[in-house]
This record gives structure tokens, sequence and C-alpha cells, in this order.
């Protein structure tokens, strides 16, 4: 059974929730900071208002009213925070709230309780929790951060960046002294200190790494970029409960204990605009509810209408394909190498063959300029997990953007037989692979498994691309004509023997694995196997300057 359902005070119940996120404007008077704390048995209230910025050095409750915060908030460590209030000094007709203009940084040790509703987690003032009204929002403009939390729980929360929680939480058991800590003032929850996300919106990726806790739960959630749960340990299978979330990029599912499973939630399973993998892989199947004989369902799956694509053209020129337009790279001086999109279709960014990638839309994945490369850029690829991505040049070189762009090595020293033509990630993100043009593939970073190459075997054309099965970890190659090679991937057919009106200049793998798509440099789209939609093309248009690849991702605009 859920072992936290009365400290949550509701039963799960599979039914749509439809939830409008809303929160006081922000103004642009600035305004003066504030600090904010009391003790667990004395919370500090803190008075309506606008405020510059807050620092939480106790146990603040956001209670009596309004707040606005124009920059940033800190929860120092040991910290906590706590909107989950519905009233104003529990005044009738009166709204509390929180909203922040910049980010939220927890430290070690910190809590956060943030919004409340009627559903499924009770106001701290509701005045009848038998039939509880009363519900409360929080808004951040820009990121949330937590570094060894004791303890998140979001509720109508929503975030315009990133969520990352990394480490933390209360141990396996529950058990904790009393009065020891701010889960004590939650209603016959009794001090057991868990974390939880529900009915939240996080507008670009979430990871959530590295907890220890008795129970965790991600429900009904919509995460823009890709979500990422990893390291994560509980006591067992119903400790941990990832269910009926909208994941418009990837989900990355990694080492967790136990694996996930449907438990008794009574929620459906996530549904994800691009790939899932690891635990959340397409392919695994839980057991869904108690019926006898037992019902296999998938605990994540494909999300249809996240099946658009973009095009590159050389000269910076994108084409849209029932994906948002987010702008062009049109004008530079240099020439496009490369180009990759940002898992959940909100942003893609493309590189010019001296290195400086340029993004477009509200979450791409990087940006700015590296030290002029020896060779030109060729190939890009976003980190799956969303954050970043890497760069490689015809020598082999290898440049990382962004944090979760990890280096894990190059063929830049090497005398390469043939120049390398493109790279492409691993489905965790743990690593890459360039390809050359005569067929040699290049391995870095443990989760990229070198499973064959063309290297030193004869080719009717060169190989211009690659792209890596995000079921099978495996990988395919494609030559200019569109013959393709499989290594580790299963083959769903080529071009090979057909007559191209252009050279193939690139690939893409459907999210399922169970297909791909071929771009030729007219911006002509091959279709193989049934996870490969096609959505459109260029192939009849007059072009000014050549398509020099594609990418997944795109979410109707």
């Amino acid at each position: 059974m859920r072992r936290l359902a009365s400290a949550l005070g509701a039963i799960l119940l599979l039914m749509t929730v439809v939830v409008t996120l809303s929160g006081p404007t922000l103004p642009a008077a600035a305004a003066s900071p504030a600090n904010c704390g009391g003790t667990v048995a004395a919370p500090h209230a803190l008075v309506a208002g606008t405020y510059g910025s807050l620092d939480v050095t106790g146990v603040c409750d956001i209670s009596a009213g309004q707040v606005v915060v124009t920059g940033n908030v800190t929860v120092e460590a040991g910290a906590a925070l706590v909107t989950a209030y519905g009233r104003a000094n529990s005044a009738p007709g009166t709204r509390s709230g929180l909203a922040i203009g910049g980010d939220l940084t927890a430290a070690t040790g910190a809590a956060l309780i943030l919004g409340c509703e009627p559903t499924h987690f009770n106001c701290l003032d509701d005045p009848d929790p038998s039939t509880p009204t009363l519900s409360s929002v929080t808004t951040i403009g820009g990121n949330l951060t937590a570094a060894d939390p004791l303890g998140v729980i979001l509720h109508l929360t929503t975030i315009g960046g990133d969520f990352q929680s990394a480490g933390g939480g209360g141990g396996q058991t529950c058990a904790n002294p009393a009065g020891a800590n701010v889960f004590y003032n939650i209603p016959g929850n009794g001090g057991s200190v868990y974390s939880d996300i529900e009915d939240s919106t996080i507008q670009g990726n979430l990871w959530f790494t590295g907890l220890t806790s008795c129970w965790f739960g991600a429900l009904r959630d919509t995460i823009g970029g890709s979500a990422t749960f990893s390291d994560l340990t509980f006591m067992d299978f119903d400790s941990i409960e990832i269910l009926r979330n909208e994941v418009r990029g990837n989900m990355i599912c990694l080492n967790d204990f136990p694996a996930l499973q449907f438990g008794d939630a009574g929620q459906a399973g996530n549904e994800v605009g691009g790939y899932g993998t690891g635990q959340c892989a397409f392919s695994r199947l839980p057991q869904y509810g108690t019926s006898v004989p037992p019902v296999y369902v998938p605990i994540t799956q494909h999300d249809p209408n996240y099946d658009g694509y973009w095009l590159a053209a050389s000269d910076g020129g994108i084409f849209a394909f029932d994906s948002p337009f987010f702008g062009s790279g049109a004008g530079q001086s240099q020439p496009i190498g490369a180009f990759s999109a940002a898992p959940g279709g909100q942003g893609y960014q493309v590189a010019t063959t001296t290195g400086t990638a340029l993004p477009f839309g509200s979450h791409a994945s990087c940006s700015g300029t590296i030290p002029t490369p020896n060779r030109p850029v060729v190939g890009m690829a976003a980190v799956p997990g969303g954050g970043g991505c890497w760069l490689a040049a015809s020598d082999g070189g290898v440049f990382s953007y962004g944090s979760t762009a990890a280096f894990y090595g190059s063929a830049g020293s090497l005398a390469l037989n043939s120049p390398v033509v493109g790279m492409a990630a691993t489905p965790n993100g743990d690593g890459y692979y360039l390809d050359a043009a005569d067929g040699g593939v290049f391995s870095y970073g443990p989760g990229a498994s070198f499973q064959g190459s063309m290297g030193g075997r004869p080719l009717n054309q060169p190989i211009v691309g690659m792209a890596v099965d995000p079921s099978t970890g495996g990988y395919w190659l494609v030559a200019a004509d569109g013959g393709i090679f499989s290594f580790g991937a299963p083959f769903y057919g080529s071009t090979g023997n057909v007559h191209l009106n252009q050279p193939i200049v690139g690939m893409a793998a459907a999210p399922g694995g169970d297909g791909y798509y071929l771009v030729a440099a007219d911006g002509g789209i091959f279709t193989f196997g049934a996870g490969a939609v096609f959505e459109g093309s260029t192939g009849s248009i007059a072009l000014a300057k050549p398509i020099i690849g594609m990418a997944l991702g795109g979410s109707p605009g």
C-alpha cells in the first residue's frame, strides 16, 4: 500500500486534473530585501508585500497574504520555506501565495513545501480537511535548485526555468525525532520526510538525482524539456510513483531502487514527446493494477503529438514541419556546419563552422563561442537530458557547451584516415560517438558502446551521418546515396537503390527506435519504419543554400 496516504490527506484518483496556474504580476519598481525565519514550533509569517529578494534563515511561512519577490530567494541550510497556505491570516475571502521573479535556491538540509490543492494535498490552514476547498499557487520565474535538501514537496507550482534537486532526503525509514522538522506541521504526517512533485509545471528540464527517502512521487506534472530520475533509493516497490506526467522531451531513469512501478496510486503511465530510456524505457512493462491475470502496460510511451522536426540549411535558414518556428541564423558571416534541437521542442541551435553556437527559442540547449577550431565544425548533438550540447570538428575535436555536457574525449590528436562528418549522443547522455566519411566510428564515455563500423570496408558513397537507436543503444550509419549500415540496431530500409535528386546529408532516429529519417541536401525527407512519421519537406522548394541536417522533437506551436 502507499505508505503516505494519510500524510498526504487524499487518495489519488485516476482522473484528469486541469489546473490554471497563475500568480501576482511582478512590478517593475525596485523593492527592499527581506529576511524570514522562525522555528518549527513558532514559524515566522512573512508580511504580505513586494520584496527585492528573500533570505530564509529558519521556518518561513507565506500565510499572511500575497508575497512578490522580484529577485531571488535563498533558503539557507536547515531552513524551510512553506507556501502551503490558502488564506491570509486565516481570514475568509483573502488569499496567500508566492511569486518569485528570479531563482529559488535551497541549501543542504533545507525543506520546501510549496503550494497546496484540495484534491491531493490540503492547505495547512484549510478549515475542514474532510471537504477541502483552499488552494495556493507558487510561481518561480527562473530556476529551482536544491542541493542535498531534506525534502521538497511541490503542488500547483510553476517553474519558468529548470528544476534540479541533487542528493538529500530523510532516509529510507521515515523515522524522525519528534518535532525536529517542518514536516511535523503537515496534519497526520508525524514528521515523515518525503519528496513529492504533483500538478506542477516545469517549463525547462527536470533532474531529480541521488535522493534517499521513504517515498517520492512525481504525478500529473508537465515538463517542457527532459526529465531525469537517477540514483533514487527508497523502501519498496510502492515507495516511488512517477506516473501520469507529460514530458515533452526525453525521460531518463537510471539506477533507481526499486525501479519504477505503478504501485497503488491509481495513475496511468507517462506520455513522452521524445524517448524513454533505462528503467522508464518504452519497452518496460510493469504490472498495472491488481487484476488477475496481471496486466502489463508501458510505464512510459511516446506521445505522437510531438512528431515534428526541423531542417537547417548552410546559410542558417530553418524550416519547421509540425513544429514551432523560433527564428533562424540566416545572415551569418560564417556558414552553418551543424544543427540540433533541445529536448522538448522549445528551442534549437545552429553552429557555425568556426564554432559559434546560436540559440533560438526559450529553452535552447546551448550558446557561445569556442576558440577557433583547427578544422570546421561538422557535427552537433544536444544532451538528451537538456542543459548542454557537444560540437565536433572534422579533425575529431570535440567541444562541450553547458554544465551537463561532460567532456569524454575526442579524436583530435589522432591521424584519421578520413575526416569526421558528424556525431551522436548516447540515449542517457553519458557519452557520444563520432563518425568519419570512411565509416569509422569513435566512441567516448561509459554509455557509448562500440558495436562496429564500416572503416576499412568498401563503400559506394561516403558516410555522411549517424543516429543512435534509443531502444537498443545500437546505431546506424548513412551514406550519401542513402545506404544504411546497422550496428546493434534493426534495419528498416534505405534509399541505396533509389535515384536521388540530391545526396543524403543526415539522419535522425524515431523516438521509439522503430524507424529513422533521412534528409537530402534539397530537404527531401525519407522515412523508414513505423515510428518515422512524414510531416513534410522542402524537396520541391528552391533553396538559397543546401540543407545540412535535421532534428526531431518539435511540439505543436
